[in-house]
């Protein structure tokens, strides 16, 4: 009876599927871009490296209800980002990352609500160095991650959004020193905090508020957005350090960040008239702010120097981005400029003087970045891009040993980008 029974569902989970096949439609969506471009720092400048980008994620829609994305996306990055962390004395870095996620949505019956279940898997690859082997990066990771999220589409294109994330990421190759030593190739103490082996493996979970609004509501002349997220991220695997500079038993949940982050925007749309031609401009200025709370030390064995709250730090930042358009509506030439400040002050981290000594101040950084950008159509579905970023860190931590922390850096990048 049983197996009469499962055979039964099963045939008609058969025939559902083969008939919600055959009824559904598909819409294709193809983005790919190949630049290339240099990247400078402190006045020396890399060797000419390609960018490149492929995305493809069709629409699938079985009914006005169910709809499935799947989606593939691989990027690789030679020439170094004008954000990327800094290294001492180092220009090289190659990244590949390769992401296949699939997210069905539910439109709910008589109202403006969708449901989303996006599943994904990322695989990040990193050359630190030209003779590195793909897949032996030290910062090599992967990122498995689930969420919900329930959108609100009360006045197209403006929503509000809830959703929720929970995703691992792990570090394969990265084993920390002092888990295999208890000093540097130069005989000094390593830090405590790093004594386990998968000190960067963290779990996320992520709770998301979002929504944009015009106004005013009925005669709209600027947009509005804003973005709440608390995320709590607990490292499983590394231990709180203590003022004796070991670890401390009495905490065996290791560390545990919360970071919760507000950004909001203000979007100024409008058509101007140059000579017989409709110009489109786009004015947004945008303000975020961070805090991350830890409850991670820090230990200079070399120094015997105790840092309480040596993780935690807030963020404040923003700025103005100006885009300019005219011509066809789907496919204009386009120009951007953008500028962006960021302040971080760590609560409990302290600045050091060039030779390593703390000098009794909260460490802190400043960070200005200014990028430039055109977009013009020159075939069918074919985009020539430039692009160039400058940035300019300025901070007073000046032990700069293993990380530079002032400094200015730039890259520029020329492609084409295609979109289907």
């Amino acid at each position: 009876m049983r197996t009469t029974l499962l055979s039964a569902a099963l045939a008609a989970a058969c025939a559902w599927a083969a008939s919600a096949a055959a009824a559904a439609t598909y819409t294709p969506v193809y983005k790919a871009a190949l630049l290339g471009g240099q990247y400078f720092l402190k006045g020396t400048n890399a060797h000419v490296s390609a960018n490149g980008s492929l995305n493809v994620a069709p629409v699938i829609e079985f009914d006005d209800r169910w709809s499935l994305v799947p989606h593939y996306w691989f990027n690789y990055q030679g020439t170094k980002g004008v954000g990327d962390g800094v290294g001492a004395g180092t220009l090289f870095q190659q990244q590949m990352d390769h992401r296949l996620s699939l997210s069905p949505m539910y439109r709910i019956a008589e109202t403006d609500w969708k449901l989303k279940m996006p599943i994904s898997y990322r695989r990040n690859f990193t050359k630190e160095t030209a003779d590195e082997t793909w897949g032996e990066g030290l910062f090599d990771y992967d990122k498995l991650s689930f969420g919900l999220e329930a959108e609100n589409l009360y006045n197209d294109p403006f929503s509000y959004r809830v959703g929720f994330d929970a995703y691992k990421v792990g570090f394969p190759n990265y084993e920390s020193l002092e888990s295999q030593n208890q000093v540097d190739p130069a005989g000094n103490p390593l830090n405590r905090e790093l004594t386990s082996k998968d000190v960067l493996d963290t779990w996320n979970f992520q709770l998301t508020l979002a929504g944009s609004r015009p106004y005013p509501y009925e005669d709209p002349v600027v947009s509005l957005y804003a973005t709440v997220s608390s995320l709590y991220q607990p490292y499983s695997d590394q231990r709180i350090v203590n003022r004796l500079g070991q670890n401390n038993e009495n905490k065996p949940f290791g560390r545990q960040d919360f970071l919760q982050n507000l950004s909001a925007g203000v979007g100024y749309p409008r058509t101007i008239q140059i000579g017989s031609r409709d110009v489109r401009t786009s004015t947004m200025f945008t303000f975020n702010a961070g805090y991350n709370g830890s409850n991670q030390n820090s230990f200079d064995a070399a120094r015997t120097m105790f840092i309480y709250d040596a993780y935690s730090y807030y963020t404040l930042g923003g700025g103005p981005n100006y885009v300019i358009a005219w011509g066809d509506k789907k496919r204009p030439k386009s120009f951007n400029f953008g500028f962006q400040y960021s302040h971080q002050v760590y609560t409990g981290r302290l600045a050091q003087t060039a030779e390593g000594a703390y000098t009794g101040s909260n460490q802190w950084q400043d960070r200005y970045t200014a990028s430039l950008g055109t977009s013009f159509p020159f075939a069918r579905n074919f985009n020539l891009v430039t692009k160039a970023n400058f940035l300019w860190a300025t901070s007073n931590q000046a032990y700069e040993k293993t990380y530079l922390y002032s400094y200015r850096t730039a890259n520029y990048m020329m492609g084409f980008t295609f979109d289907y």
